[in-house]
């Protein structure tokens, strides 16, 4: 009977290279890393467990979420203080490791915010109510108008009638008054001819 084979021994693994400082400062200093965030972190700042990061990540969820719905309503109202909410957002975001990833983000939004509470705010929109008041305002406005100036015509017609009725009636009387100058004028001059001609008076046959 042949007895089994010896197993090959394993090559010997790679060795890592040495990271020396010189060469961490080399690339600290190289201008395009100067573009990316670095995170430094050894074996031992790492926690392996996953159960503690789901939690971490969870309270960072529940409290950011508690912050939108406290601060929310308060920046619509007032959008001068949408800085200060953005500042004490950041703020309570850097003390989650978790949560690191999300800086730029917060950042971009709490920056779109601040442009947004800068912008002049357009009026708010008047109620289906406030609308039907304006409207009814508005016609009972025309309506008058229409009454005021249906009046006014009305005035100005009945003015001129009494004007011409005025202008009838006066020169009805002077009218009259002429006629009554000239019945007196020819009784007059009547009486002038008769005192001129006096009747004779006849004798007896």
């Amino acid at each position: 009977m042949q007895g089994q084979p010896l197993p090959q021994p394993q090559p010997p693994a790679p060795q890592q290279p040495q990271v020396t400082i010189d060469a961490v400062m080399a690339l600290l200093r190289d201008g395009m890393t100067r573009r990316f965030r670095i995170d430094i972190e050894t074996d031992s700042t790492i926690t392996g467990d996953e159960s503690q990061e789901r939690q971490d990540r969870n309270q960072f969820i529940e409290a950011t979420t508690k912050f939108v719905q406290a601060w929310g309503p308060i920046v619509q109202a007032n959008p001068t203080l949408a800085p200060l909410a953005g500042g004490l957002l950041k703020f309570g975001l850097s003390a989650f490791r978790s949560a690191r990833p999300l800086e730029e983000l917060f950042d971009e939004t709490v920056d779109k915010l601040e442009a947004q509470a800068a912008q002049p705010k357009p009026p708010p929109q008047p109620s289906p109510d406030e609308v039907i008041k304006a409207q009814t305002a508005q016609q009972k406005g025309t309506a008058e108008i229409v009454k005021a100036r249906t009046e006014a015509a009305a005035s100005v017609q009945d003015a001129a009638v009494r004007e011409r009725s005025a202008q009838i009636d006066m020169a009805g009387k002077v009218m009259d008054h002429q006629h009554k100058t000239a019945e007196h004028q020819m009784a007059m001059e009547r009486a002038a001819v008769q005192a001129l001609n006096p009747p004779t008076s006849q004798g007896p046959a």
